[in-house]
């Protein structure tokens, strides 16, 4: 009788959840912007380390930057290797953007 090796233990698929501030924040740009939006959301999607850490007040949150015609945009994430699961938590112009990130972060339950 063959012996089997270890059994992998399979992940799921890596899936990413939008918050409603995400999605309002979407919503807000216009339809190239929220096409291109969905590309950088799927290079994330693709490597999730893409993204750079932040600490202090923001720790375990990544910031990937990316350009939507001459503006700056910063996507936040967090990857939860456990679940493979992309939380996406905000998405903004840069001004203010961590101060709001962190309000935003904090009050969440």
């Amino acid at each position: 009788m063959a012996h089997a090796g270890p059994k992998e233990v399979k992940k799921p698929p890596r899936t990413a959840e939008q918050s409603t501030r995400f999605g309002k924040a979407k919503k807000r740009l216009p339809p190239k912007g929220q096409l291109a939006l969905d590309d950088e959301v799927k290079n994330i999607l693709a490597n999730p380390l893409i993204g750079e850490m932040k600490t202090g007040a923001l720790k375990g949150v990544r910031v990937h930057k990316f350009k939507l015609g001459p503006a700056q945009f910063l996507l936040a994430y967090e990857f939860n290797e456990r679940r493979n699961l992309i939380e996406l938590p905000d998405l903004g112009p840069h001004e203010n953007f961590y101060r709001n990130l962190q309000n935003y972060l904090e009050d969440r339950p």
